[in-house]
């Protein structure tokens, strides 16, 4: 019997306690138990890449690897509780390392691709990185030259292995025989940087139970079973990727199919030729698939399901991907600290409810809503969404970001703001960070985006607060148009006149080729206010 329930007069979910009990495990414990179960299905395909050999590992083929790297980890001084950073992209190889720093009881840490120098050299030295494996270049730059630039300021760091070179010659060296340790589930496994929308990313820290608890309970709300073929688009340096996509499909015996970097041909190519039944990413990439040139010529039969998070998402465009797909769009909500997905819909929630709200809480996850005080609120009242649960995190690793993230009562504080209705469905309407005040009125960056994407002529907008003289903010929405499109700001702005009021149309509106955006596809809004000020110049 389920009891989960919301409460009937406040915004309060509290889940069933017998949903809330940990796993016990550790993720290479998972990845064992799936391998004894179905060792010969693929666990893992990487085959969507011009140039690159395709990659296919059976549950067998990548336990051993897993545990070949782990002895060859172990062999090399490294020991329990040591910080391993991985920095590339959704290689292959990033699930063997991720898998293998588990099975020998290091910790891991991601690292964002596209990091530059200083912020490297942050991410190493504030997690007291040992060792770190690289791709060998991103984006034209090699990233060996980098590590090199900082490495001296890293007393701690002693092992630099690329993933071509130095994995191969770590799984060749691996000894015979070592004596793999037993690793405590409930210790710290992962140290994650938040993905910095709104400035300085924190470390958060999560134990392997956590994951692999979360990853399991959020793969149970979306139906995902053994033999399922499921790519994401999340990045595996993201929660949504190393914490959730991967963690989950293998614990549920399905086949993860990693975009190494997002394209949309590239992604179109592998749900096609792979037959996927899922695929999880952001909006944004449900847009450039649509808009490919070669979207209409695709066989995506095999599709059933949108999975996507990140960022709200208006009524028409969801009909729009469900009718182009042919598939359901299910929409979800989680952050890092979570471990990954918090809400979701399910595939026999109204039509109404997976089109307008995030779903409501995932097995094991209590929620609630609260004002600035700290008190509940009423159904339909916006507030700031606190979580509780087995997903969330330890903590974070400076303790001066950690004040006010967990509070006394085990709740962590969101920084969304969000409603909630009678039965539990949660409406994300805002960062409190980013709402807009003008002149003592708060605008909700959301729901003018959610109107403006309704136009016919728009692909993608983002709505920030810019400095006013006279009412202290105003909104810029800064739009990209559908390719072939023209629109001039009165247009739109009248356009928007029409169908809400006046003081929630966007005083200012910017035309833009790109929006500047983390790796995982959310909008770096306070990179943008920067843009959007120096483009209307503006000043604080």
């Amino acid at each position: 019997m389920n009891l989960s329930r919301p409460d009937p007069l406040t915004s309060l979910w509290l889940a069933d306690p017998t949903e809330t009990q940990y796993l016990s495990m550790t993720l290479a414990d998972s990845l064992r138990i799936s391998a004894s179960q179905w060792a010969e299905r693929e666990a893992v395909v990487s085959a969507a890449e011009p140039g690159l050999p395709a990659v296919r590992w059976t549950y067998e083929q990548l336990d051993q690897k897993v545990s070949r790297l782990a002895a060859s980890l172990l062999a090399q001084g490294y020991q329990a509780g040591d910080r391993i950073a991985v920095w590339g992209p959704s290689y292959p190889e990033w699930i063997l390392i991720e898998y293998a720093i588990s099975r020998a009881g290091l910790v891991l840490v991601t690292l964002n691709p596209l990091y530059k120098q200083a912020e490297l050299l942050y991410a190493l030295q504030a997690a007291a990185v040992s060792a770190i494996f690289h791709a060998d270049e991103v984006s034209g730059v090699a990233l060996s030259t980098v590590i090199a630039q900082v490495a001296t300021d890293i007393p701690t760091l002693r092992g630099i292995y690329s993933f071509s070179n130095g994995l191969t010659k770590l799984l060749e060296e691996a000894p015979a025989f070592i004596e793999l340790p037993a690793v405590d589930p409930t210790k710290l496994f992962m140290i994650q940087y938040t993905s910095g929308t709104t400035g300085q990313p924190k470390a958060a820290q999560m134990s392997h139970q956590s994951i692999i608890t979360s990853a399991s309970n959020t793969h149970r709300r979306w139906e995902v079973t053994s033999g399922d073929r499921v790519c994401h688009g999340f990045p595996m340096f993201h929660i949504g990727g190393s914490g959730c996509c991967t963690p989950g499909a293998i614990l549920m015996g399905a086949t993860t199919l990693p975009l190494r970097v997002f394209k949309a041909d590239r992604a179109l190519d592998l749900l096609e030729h792979e037959r996927c039944r899922l695929f999880i990413g952001v909006p944004t990439m449900i847009t450039a698939m649509l808009e490919h040139p070669s979207f209409k010529s695709r066989d995506l039969s095999a599709l059933k399901m949108l999975i996507i998070g990140g960022a709200p998402v208006p009524i028409p465009m969801i009909h729009t991907w469900e009718e182009a797909f042919g598939a359901q769009v299910i929409n979800s909500y989680g952050q890092t600290e979570t471990s990954g997905v918090s809400t979701s819909c399910r595939a026999h929630d109204p039509a109404d409810k997976k089109a307008t709200t995030s779903g409501v809480a995932v097995p094991g996850v209590s929620l609630k809503v609260v004002d600035q005080a700290g008190a509940v609120v009423s159904h339909g009242v916006p507030g700031e969404l606190c979580f509780q649960g087995p997903g969330r995190m330890i903590g974070y690793r400076n303790d001066t970001q950690h004040v006010g993230a967990i509070d006394a009562d085990g709740w962590f504080h969101s920084g969304d703001l969000a409603t909630m209705d009678s039965q539990g469905f949660i409406k994300i309407v805002g960062r409190a960070r980013e709402m807009i005040i003008r002149g003592g009125e708060n605008l909700s960056p959301v729901e003018m985006e959610n109107l403006i994407l309704q136009h016919p002529l728009v692909s993608q907008v983002a709505v920030v607060g810019v400095p006013d003289a006279k009412y202290g903010e105003e909104a810029c929405a800064a739009v990209i148009l559908k390719p072939e499109s023209r629109l001039v700001a009165d247009e739109l702005r009248a356009w928007c006149l029409e169908r809400i009021s006046r003081w929630k149309v966007p005083r200012y509106v910017v035309f833009i080729d790109t929006l500047p955006l983390t790796p995982s596809g959310k909008v770096k809004k306070f990179i943008l206010r920067d843009q959007m000020k120096a483009s209307l110049s503006l000043v604080d």
